[in-house]
This record gives C-alpha cells, sequence and structure tokens, in this order.
C-alpha cells in the first residue's frame, strides 16, 4: 500500500475509534437519577450509538421497575423512557432502533416480566414511531425470547434427557442375587 492509502486508513480508524469513546456509559447513580426523573435520560443518550441507546434505556426501565412505584406511575415512566429513546435518534433509526431495544428487553428478566410494562413500552413505540415501529419492536422481541438463553418465557423446550445409564450386565464371576 502506498504512503497516502495507508494514512487515510489509519485516519479513518482513528475517527471511528474516537466516535466509539465519545460515548460514557452512565453509572447506576445516573441511571437511578433518570429513573425518578426521566428527562435526564436525553443526558444519558448524548453521543450514544443505536445498541448503546437501547442499553441505557433498557437500563433506565430496569431502574424504574425497581422504584416503589405503583403500576400506572411506572409505565407512565417507562412510556417517556420510550418517547426519549426514540427522540434522541434520527428517524430514519428508527427500525434498528426498536430491533436494538426489544433485543436488550427480552435479555433482561426485570424488564421482561410483567405484561403490563410490555404493553406499555409498546403502546409508547406507537406512539413515537407508529404501527410499522411497533410491529418491528413486537417482532424482535419475540425472535429474541425464542433465542435469549434464561428469558421469561423464552420459548425454550427443555433439553432433550439424556439417555438412561447402561444396564449393568453381569460379568463373568458374577451372580445376580
Amino acid at each position: 500500500m502506498n504512503a497516502k492509502i495507508k494514512g487515510a486508513v489509519l485516519l479513518a480508524v482513528l475517527a471511528a475509534w474516537n466516535a466509539q469513546a465519545a460515548f460514557d456509559p452512565p453509572t447506576r447513580a445516573e441511571l437511578k437519577a433518570a429513573a425518578e426523573d426521566v428527562s435526564k435520560v436525553v443526558e444519558l443518550l448524548k453521543d450514544a450509538s443505536i445498541d448503546q441507546s437501547a442499553e441505557v434505556a433498557k437500563d433506565v426501565v430496569i431502574q424504574v421497575v425497581k422504584l416503589d412505584l405503583d403500576i400506572k406511575e411506572r409505565d407512565s415512566r417507562a412510556t417517556s423512557v420510550v418517547g426519549y429513546l426514540f427522540m434522541s435518534m434520527p428517524r430514519d433509526k428508527w427500525k434498528d432502533l426498536a430491533i436494538s431495544f426489544a433485543k436488550f428487553i427480552a435479555a433482561s428478566p426485570t424488564a421482561s416480566m410483567d405484561p403490563s410494562l410490555l404493553s406499555a413500552l409498546q403502546r409508547a413505540i406507537i406512539e413515537v414511531a407508529g404501527m410499522d415501529g411497533a410491529n418491528v419492536f413486537g417482532n424482535a422481541y419475540n425472535l429474541a425470547m425464542q433465542t435469549v438463553a434464561g428469558a421469561p418465557g423464552g420459548g425454550k423446550t427443555v433439553p432433550p434427557q439424556p439417555p438412561p445409564p447402561p444396564v449393568a450386565l453381569p460379568y463373568e464371576g458374577q451372580r445376580l442375587l
């Protein structure tokens, strides 16, 4: 390779590395603060990629679930988290965001355990991204629940039982009583 191409490749790699380094994952205290004041989610999503944003939103939803709230308040806060999540990304990335968010939610027993919460999350996606976004989320969630190990109701079947141990046959000199 000539020196100009090597230099261009090196600059591209450094630029990509710096772009990834710009996002700082939030601390547990920041996640808890965002669960208590949902508007703080916007700060946590700054400079995040699609997957990073989806994971942060899932983590905030988990913190919301851990708060001592009645179901309506919990679902309302979770709905707000989803709204901030989608509004933090350009519209052309919403499909990918819905898929990523569904995978993270499905992988979390805390976030996927309650049907009311799941319904609230999907309603929020309908409000922001429309039925297409909600369908993408629902399909990705269902697929993830079938493939993610340990997810509640994950569609996992019981692994096949091992065959029974071989029957012990008497060997030479042994008598069966």
